[in-house]
């Protein structure tokens, strides 16, 4: 008898994930160890997969398109609301913070403390399809990773980005340009194909 440390992943039975979600589409993949928090305030699209160890507290809400992948790991937290296109990709141990506590000396900060005497402040994070976010990025509150950005590893976002651009580094800065026709082409290609 193999351990269950050593096993392969398990899914949840796509039935039991269509019954909570707000929405889950066709052929969607989560595997069991992965948290999903309320699943009533949570979609997700057609052929998309959460890893285990994977965080999902969706606060105000999570739509995350088709094609999605939430890589082992990687949360979404805050309260706020998080929304993922179709195509994108977030890698493992990623953090998509979609509210924080105010530090200005407004309030107290700390969830254990009275709402009355806390000021905390929700926003959106918004990763545009075919954005790619890879290993311990961390995104801030209402940041859009705009369409084909790529974000990578270890990287820290608090401004927006543009699509199709390739940022790196502490402070964050473009360093690259991904080729958007190459991209839409080849999924059109994909669609094309699973049409006939």
């Amino acid at each position: 008898m193999i351990p269950l440390e050593l096993a392969d992943g398990e899914l949840i039975p796509l039935e039991a994930l269509a019954r909570c979600l707000k929405h889950c589409g066709r052929e969607v993949k989560a595997y069991r160890g992965c948290r999903l928090v309320p699943p009533g305030l949570i979609s997700i699209g057609d052929c998309s997969q959460i890893d285990e160890d994977v965080r999902v507290h969706a606060g105000e809400a999570v739509v995350i398109g088709r094609h999605v992948h939430l890589a082992v790991g990687c949360s979404i937290t805050g309260g706020g609301r998080c929304e993922i296109g179709d195509y994108a990709g977030i890698g493992a141990g990623v953090r998509l913070i979609t509210g924080t506590d105010v530090v200005d000396g407004s309030g107290l900060t700390n969830p254990t403390l009275p709402a009355s005497v806390r000021v905390v402040r929700r926003g959106v994070v918004r990763i545009e399809a075919h954005a790619v976010v890879f290993t311990n990025a961390v995104i801030l509150p209402d940041v859009v990773v705009g369409e084909g950005a790529v974000v990578a590893a270890g990287a820290v976002v608090h401004h927006d980005l543009k699509p199709w651009g390739i940022y790196a580094g502490n402070p964050l800065v473009q360093v690259g340009v991904r080729p958007s026709d190459t991209i839409r082409e080849l999924v059109r290609e994909m669609e094309e194909e699973g049409k006939r």
